[in-house]
């Protein structure tokens, strides 16, 4: 019975195969899922099949459902427990194989049986790993089904143990999320984060202009800005972290030095946002630099590119490149920003390197044609400063300029 119930399941329900690098999305795992409960509905005989979760203690959704005609409920549609056959299963009031709702008290008397008309009725919990339960796979008939055997309850438990694995990796992701989302909560409410500057210098006069300004936790410096936004990206608290830091960063403008300007890092989320404008005060289009990150996802953006024109009533707008060569240069350059600073990647080592010398000279060219500000970013060493400047470089910050440090407390070492 075994062998021949796994070779059915195998021909329906072919066991699911991560994608390259990593598990399936979660467009194509809600599609497979899709897919499989289908293929049970159908080979069953059955007018519906779905998967239902459960939300809280009192309700379950339906996440998945397949149907003969039309369907008497949706994906997205809520259910209360006490109006749930699949409810009194889990509960044990009944049992996972009823062929006919009319012999058990328990389902005839509740309401949604007569409303969808559920005269057989087949249930089989999911767990979680731990043992929790946290929804259902169901199929139903609008008629009696005393054939409905106990092997073909062998197969619906086999592929709901496949559906829970793959809800199982969602429900952990969404735990994460929501962890992340709690922390950077608590960050913000209890302002755990603080802004540290990195000076940016005019190596023509050796004099410095402005800073660009980082995020650091105050109890764990050593985790890095990017950590943070990754930690908010996966909680969807981007927006909401980065305009809390961008009014810190607001607060450390230097008003004894009108003449430095202050360089702030945004996603493409946020820069398009309407909630940008509202945090940044008119009156500082000299002193302010809006710095925007993750370009390679916002160089095709027309949305992005709107936001920019906006923005630029109000500051300074900055893309980085990161070395991708002329094209990705040239569609950072279509973005319209004021300002191109180039990555340490691109620039380490150019005093030793003739070829990356070419290309810094070629660059400064094309910033000059193109009336866009060229910035060196991360130059680390005397070497590599003194060949950028020789090559046209004006602008420039790196740890050998200044390392990033508290608001007011920067000091040039060149």
């Amino acid at each position: 019975m075994g062998l021949v119930m796994s070779s059915i399941t195998n021909l329906l329900f072919p066991p699911i195969a991560p994608a390259s690098g990593g598990a399936t999305s979660a467009t194509d795992a809600r599609e497979e899922i899709g897919d499989m409960i289908e293929a049970l509905r159908a080979h069953l005989d059955m007018d519906v099949a779905f998967v239902s979760r459960q939300v809280g203690g009192t309700h379950r959704i339906f996440t998945h459902v397949a149907a003969r005609g039309v369907a008497p409920l949706a994906s997205g549609d809520l259910n209360p427990n006490e109006n749930s056959l699949c409810w009194l299963v889990i509960q044990g009031k009944l049992p996972e194989r009823v062929t006919d709702t009319s012999h058990y008290e328990a389902a005839a008397c509740l309401p949604i049986t007569d409303a969808i008309n559920v005269r057989a009725h087949f249930s089989v919990p999911m767990r979680r790993r731990n043992g929790e339960i946290h929804g259902s796979l169901c199929c139903f008939s609008y008629r009696p089904r005393p054939d409905i055997a106990e092997r073909d309850m062998q197969m619906i438990r086999s592929l709901a143990a496949i559906v829970s694995d793959q809800i199982e990796s969602r429900i952990e992701l969404e735990e994460r999320g929501e962890d992340a989302a709690a922390q950077i909560a608590r960050m913000i409410v209890d302002d755990a984060l603080t802004v540290i500057h990195q000076p940016i210098y005019d190596l023509t006069a050796w004099h410095l202009i402005g800073h660009e300004c980082l995020m650091r936790h105050k109890a764990n410096p050593e985790v890095s800005q990017q950590e943070l936004l990754d930690q908010a990206q996966a909680a969807g608290r981007t927006l909401e972290l980065e305009l809390h830091i961008a009014r810190k960063a607001l607060a450390t403008l230097d008003p004894a030095h009108p003449e430095r300007f202050i360089a702030i890092n945004v996603s493409p989320e946020t820069l398009a946002s309407p909630a940008l404008g509202q945090v940044i005060p008119e009156g500082l289009a000299s002193r302010l630099v809006i710095e925007l990150n993750q370009q390679d996802t916002a160089a095709g953006s027309d949305q992005v590119r709107a936001a920019i024109e906006v923005l630029k009533e109000r500051a300074w707008v900055a893309v980085s490149a990161n070395g991708a060569g002329f094209a990705g240069l040239q569609a950072l350059v279509d973005l319209g920003p004021d300002i191109v600073k180039i990555s340490p990647d691109f620039l380490a080592g150019v005093a030793a390197d003739a070829s990356r010398r070419a290309l810094v000279k070629a660059l400064v060219q094309f910033a000059a044609d193109t009336g866009v500000t060229l910035i060196a970013q991360g130059v680390d060493t005397r070497e590599d400063l003194q060949a950028l400047r020789e090559l046209g470089v004006r602008f420039a910050q790196g740890d050998v300029l200044g390392k990033p440090v508290a608001p007011g407390r920067g000091v040039r070492v060149c």
